[in-house]
């Protein structure tokens, strides 16, 4: 294959994986993407805690989890999340993640000649830290929440890159069943190619004791909100018994369609969440599998 038919086969490639190049690099864990990815509104999941740290704030919780994700493009994540809002007025939560995959570069990447026959790979390692910090108020009704972020990356045919950004976010529960929660991630706009200029609004209702109802809209922050960037999540969950709890969720970005599913092993000092995820109509088919285990102290 040449260099010229090469070019033209990975950069439509790349276009198409660039939405799992944000949610990998997100990856709010095996609870939130069997959800269909709404994670923002959720108080008692830490793993979500690095995309909206104010939610967590309004439930006292001394948590930590620990997972990963398999997926196409030999994708492998590791990630470990803790979050604490009950030893202090200030809910601190930290989160650590490591990635590696094998996806086509842009064009501008590419190597200026290549033998024939030889497949170009693109392996890349991606590593991330956030520290959040949120302050509850009126007795947990509302808070408010900083995340700072720390992002680097070593590739194989795009070299090495780092950078620092910071987001921001709010919570309130103005009744106990319902949560709205209200995030901008990557407020400055430094060009860093793992991470996303978004701003998302959740809500999340429970009803009852054992099932809850979830819903969010994600955009670009400072951009049209109704052009292709909008993009759509619900999900639910129920439990089935004291010990056993199913998931199911939908989103759709990018003119993408993915559903997911997924069961948690409960109890009062640990929680063991698996999540299947795949997207609608790919041949082959593109599936991620999630696994986390939480733990409550």
């Amino acid at each position: 294959m040449t260099v010229r038919n090469l070019a033209a086969s990975t950069v439509p490639a790349f276009c198409l994986l660039a939405t799992f190049e944000a949610q990998a690099g997100d990856w709010e864990g095996a609870r939130s993407a069997a959800r269909g990815g709404t994670g923002l509104a959720d108080g008692n999941d830490v793993g979500a805690a690095g995309q909206n740290v104010a939610t967590f704030a309004l439930t006292p919780r001394y948590d930590m989890t620990a997972g990963g994700v398999a997926g196409p493009d030999e994708t492998w994540l590791g990630r470990i999340a803790a979050g604490d809002s009950r030893t202090s007025v200030i809910t601190l939560t930290a989160t650590y993640t490591y990635r590696t995959d094998d996806i086509a570069p842009p064009s501008s990447a590419l190597p200026g000649w290549t033998v024939l026959g030889d497949a170009i790979t693109n392996t890349t390692s991606h590593q991330g830290l956030s520290l959040g910090l949120a302050y509850p108020l009126l007795d947990h009704k509302l808070s408010f929440g900083i995340t700072g972020r720390y992002d680097w990356r070593a590739s194989e045919q795009e070299g090495n890159s780092d950078g620092f950004n910071f987001g921001v976010s709010m919570a309130a529960r103005p009744w106990a069943p319902v949560t709205l929660a209200l995030g901008i991630h990557n407020a400055l706009d430094l060009g860093y190619p793992d991470t996303a200029r978004l701003v998302d609004f959740g809500v999340r209702w429970e009803p009852g004791e054992y099932i809850g109802l979830s819903g969010e809209l994600t955009t670009e922050w400072m951009g049209n909100p109704f052009e292709k960037s909008l993009a759509e999540h619900v999900g639910v969950d129920f439990g089935v018994t004291d010990w056993l709890r199913l998931s199911a969720g939908w989103q759709h970005q990018d003119g993408a369609h993915k559903v997911g599913g997924g069961l948690a092993l409960v109890s009062d000092k640990a929680e063991l969440d698996y999540s299947l995820l795949g997207e609608v109509g790919s041949d082959p088919a593109r599936l991620w599998h999630g696994v986390d285990l939480r733990v409550h102290f």
